[in-house]
């Protein structure tokens, strides 16, 4: 039997679905905590479902000129994805579909860049191994690249949003955009939504918030009464490509920056797509989409000169990264910040994720011992699993490719 408008009491609410949401949620049910989710898009919608899938080591980091910190704190992750990856730790990721095992990295043949592959080559824990051309995959083998194979797996991000939510599905809400109402009551928070479907209200009432919405938080921390200044966006534009192409996972990378960064899916029609960002999507941000399909398929010519790109289409996205306020830099780390019980959280990057949600959880007091809350108890809509841009409505364009 309902009630005109029941409370549910619970230790932490999350706010927002992406890779660190699930992550954190899944942490605090293994840990004892009650903790519910709050989405109002679709599971991973933004950062999540745009990023590339590669559980970095520190290596591009390592390459890129002051990027130590970052290399240091990232160190672990491979070895802890690729546990979670092969269902050998107590989050079982096994059903999760990899792109590659591997990837690799290979150098252009400018002074600049073989520079920069022995500053990679003298790097951290994941180490490359330098590729006789015959041990090459055909793409790469060219006499005037250098290549290395990278023990950095790189997994399809629609796949790990569809496994953690269907593991946590009975602990996932979805909510309307705005249609969160926040106040405070006994020390504690209390949210009321109205239920998307039916418009019934719901409270909740937690000890503990956890903002994990990438560029939301901005609006969710003013709506707790905290100042918007603690968060930046760092903006990409990125480029896919579609076609009769090669199953290419990796950097390419000259001197000390990542010229092109490419992981390879596949879309519904079973066409190859390649997503493709480092520098190139941060060259991007001021460039219009044909200017930036022009660039891109110049520099694609000159980093892979071998395959043949005079089919393939193209198309770009926008793409913005949410971090925690460092005018403007990239952080090295995952960051949170902590005031009145909200905790603003953010990944900086997907491999980081757990590291995340070991960092939150540790900052949450002792699980109470009130009785466990699920989703099924009542009848509550629950958030989708975003499509990835190549699965969208888009008009994808056969570029001039020059040759050089």
């Amino acid at each position: 039997m309902h009630m005109t408008k029941p409370n549910i009491q619970i230790d932490c609410l999350i706010f927002g679905g992406g890779v660190a949401g699930l992550f954190t949620l899944n942490k605090c049910t293994e840990l004892g905590y009650q903790a519910l989710l709050l989405e109002s898009n679709s599971l991973g919608y933004g950062q999540t479902i745009d990023s590339q899938g590669i559980i970095h080591g520190g290596i591009k980091y390592e390459i890129t000129h002051g990027g130590h910190e970052s290399a240091v704190a990232i160190r672990e992750m491979p070895m802890l994805w690729r546990r979670a990856l092969a269902g050998e730790s107590s989050l079982n990721l096994s059903d999760v579909q990899l792109r590659a095992d591997n990837c690799y990295i290979w150098k252009t043949k400018s002074l600049t860049s073989r520079l920069g592959f022995l500053g990679a080559k003298m790097a951290l824990r994941v180490k490359p191994v330098v590729l006789d051309n015959e041990e090459r995959p055909e793409w790469l083998r060219n006499n005037g690249i250098t290549a290395a194979r990278l023990a950095e797996q790189v997994i399809e991000p629609r796949s790990l949003l569809e496994v953690l939510s269907k593991k946590l599905e009975d602990k996932l809400l979805l909510t309307t955009q705005g249609g969160v109402e926040v106040s405070r009551s006994d020390e504690q928070w209390k949210i009321s939504l109205l239920n998307p479907q039916t418009g019934e209200p719901l409270n909740i009432i937690a000890n503990d918030i956890v903002l994990t919405a990438g560029t939301g938080n901005k609006t969710l921390r003013s709506q707790f009464g905290l100042t918007s200044k603690a968060t930046q966006s760092r903006p990409l534009h990125m480029v896919l490509v579609r076609g009769d192409l090669p199953t290419i996972n990796g950097h390419c990378i000259d001197g000390a920056k990542t010229r092109v960064t490419i992981t390879t899916t596949s879309d519904y029609a079973g066409r190859k797509v390649w997503q493709v960002g480092g520098q190139l999507a941060e060259d991007g941000v001021q460039m219009e989409p044909a200017q930036l399909i022009l660039h891109a398929s110049k520099e694609l010519l000159s980093t892979l000169p071998s395959i043949d790109l005079s089919q393939a289409e193209f198309l770009t996205y926008r793409s913005t990264r949410a971090e925690q306020f460092e005018k403007g830099k990239r952080p090295h780390d995952v960051s949170i910040i902590s005031e009145n019980r909200v905790h603003t959280c953010f990944p900086t990057k997907l491999a980081f994720a757990p590291r995340l949600a070991e960092a939150i959880t540790s900052k949450l007091p002792s699980p109470s011992a009130q009785s466990a809350t699920q989703v099924s108890d009542f009848s509550w809509p629950k958030p989708m699993v975003a499509l990835p841009k190549w699965e969208t409505d888009s008009i994808w364009e056969t570029p001039e490719v020059f040759c050089t």
